[in-house]
């Protein structure tokens, strides 16, 4: 837990004097031997002397109507919390810092400086805000007294994983969905949490989430407590992995809450719970399968043409359900991602059910493939039957083409063979349409059951591109960005000169 308090201050000369060198007998070390108690610093300004000038400045062009040139804040954690050896801690405390001036004055600069020389042995930083708001030009008007100081520390703590004192406030479950627009495309927190969700989505139980989140070199940090009073034990998870934006790849750590409540222990328990009701369904629950008209016998597929039996020389296997639900899913989150919509949907879920269980997909894939050669040689043995006449219709019109020879005079033999004729012809016109038409349909049914497998070589060719396309940007991207850190870091270099000022003794510092 972390504690605060804020000052005004009339001089921040004399104040970042003694946060860089000490006093009394530290203080004449320090500049005798040229160093400085400063554990690590980060600011809005160049170098610290830029600062202070600036808020020399600013006072001085008030005309007197500022009493303060800016404001301290300070805040401490315990050991517990944060380790003085640590140099991750260190940073930790100082990026902290450097966050809570932005809520406290969001447009006023500022100059975080980490102390780990305390009495008390306590990781604390001073972070000095300038009086003056760069968006109004005038002073800071509100929000420097100590309680709103305290809401925002508590709030900005409970997101950065510290503990607060007092008890947390109800908030409503979150889905890492939901929260990751609200953090920034290369900040830690989103990079870590699309890590987890990542092994999550290709985990079917707890024994294999752990080892997806070593693959992605993330590593699960449990921790347990015990209530004194009712002895109930509770576990906290918390993850630690590298951060590739940040300064010399160093890992840093976030609880697993601070991200989303279906990224803690509870939500990828209860995930992998609806996950294992899902596969032990009934078998009444799944959508009944197509039936197939009866047909006669034909020959074995063996006797068909060369041409036609494709169907028959295709066989499914293991691997290509695995890595089409592979490109598929890549594919789907960055179409996803173009579109600026949440790519966890339900087509995403039915993609990582089929690339966690290929098995069951590749047996219902084959029971699709017999489906479609079942049809296949049905509606070919119909197309070559209907290349003859039916033998009923033709037995029919030859019994009226007799009966018209029976007829008692010329005349009535006349119309009687001219109606069977005209009868014969519209049904046989009939019939060579009526062939015509099931012969289309039968072909039309030959290459729909082929659909699937040219449509998946579509798909694996689009999800091939998408992935090359993506990889080149983000190839490109980083490169513009080190440029940018390089450019940066060259600018801001620190040049340090010591400078006496006065004194300003503080209790336990």
């Amino acid at each position: 837990m972390s504690t605060t308090h804020i000052q005004p201050l009339p001089n921040v000369r004399g104040r970042m004097s003694y946060t860089e060198l000490g006093e009394g007998k530290k203080r004449t070390e320090n500049i005798r031997e040229k160093t400085n108690r400063i554990a690590a610093q980060m600011g809005d300004m160049g170098t610290r002397e830029d600062f202070i000038r600036f808020c020399s400045a600013m006072r001085r062009q008030s005309q007197g109507t500022r009493l303060n040139e800016g404001y301290e804040l300070r805040v401490s954690w315990s050991p517990e919390e944060l380790s003085k050896d640590s140099p991750e801690d260190i940073q930790r405390a100082c990026e902290y810092g450097y966050l809570l001036c932005k809520e406290v004055a969001p447009n006023a600069p500022c100059w975080v400086t980490v102390h780990t020389d305390g009495e008390g042995g306590c990781v604390h930083v001073h972070a000095t805000i300038a009086n003056h708001d760069l968006v109004s030009g005038t002073a800071i008007a509100h929000g420097t007294d100590h309680a709103t100081v305290k809401r925002k520390n508590d709030r900005l703590s409970r997101e950065m994983g510290f503990t607060v004192v007092g008890p947390e406030p109800a908030r409503e479950p979150t889905t890492w969905a939901e929260r990751k627009g609200q953090f920034g495309i290369e900040s830690f927190e989103r990079v870590l949490g699309n890590r987890v969700a990542d092994a999550r989505d290709h985990a079917s139980n707890m024994e294999e989430f752990r080892e997806e989140l070593k693959v992605r070199g993330v590593e699960l940090t449990e921790t347990r407590k015990v209530d004194k009073e009712t002895g109930e034990e509770t576990v906290g998870w918390s993850y630690k992995s590298r951060d590739p934006y940040g300064k010399g790849r160093r890992k840093r750590r976030r609880r697993a809450s601070n991200l989303a409540d279906d990224l803690t222990r509870e939500g990828i328990e209860a995930y992998f719970e609806a996950k294992q009701r899902e596969l032990e369904a009934p078998e009444q629950d799944a959508p009944a399968p197509e039936v197939l008209p009866d047909v006669p016998e034909t020959a074995e597929p063996a006797a068909q043409p060369s041409a036609d039996s494709a169907l028959d020389v295709y066989d499914l296997d293991r691997a290509y359900v695995s890595e089409m639900a592979s490109d598929l899913q890549k594919a789907h989150i960055h179409r996803s991602r173009e579109e600026g919509k949440p790519f966890m949907d339900e087509r995403y879920q039915q993609i990582v059910e089929a690339r966690n269980h290929p098995d069951e997909q590749l047996a219902k894939l084959r029971e699709d493939v017999d489906a479609a050669r079942r049809e296949f040689h049905a509606s070919k043995e119909a197309r070559d039957t209907l290349q003859s006449p039916c033998p009923g219709l033709l037995a029919g019109m030859h019994v009226f083409a007799k009966a018209g020879c029976n007829a008692r005079d010329p005349v009535s033999r006349m119309m009687a063979d001219m109606t069977a004729m005209m009868l014969h012809m519209m049904i046989q016109e009939a019939l060579a349409e009526e062939r015509r038409r099931q012969r289309e349909e039968a072909e039309r049914r030959v290459y729909e059951s082929r659909k699937s497998m040219w449509d998946a070589e579509k798909r694996l060719k689009a999800a091939e591109k998408a992935l090359s396309d993506e990889d080149e940007r983000e190839r490109r991207l980083k490169s513009e960005r080190m440029q940018r850190r390089v450019k940066e870091a060259e600018r801001r270099a620190p040049v340090r000169t010591p400078r006496s000022a006065d004194k300003d003794t503080q209790f336990d510092e």
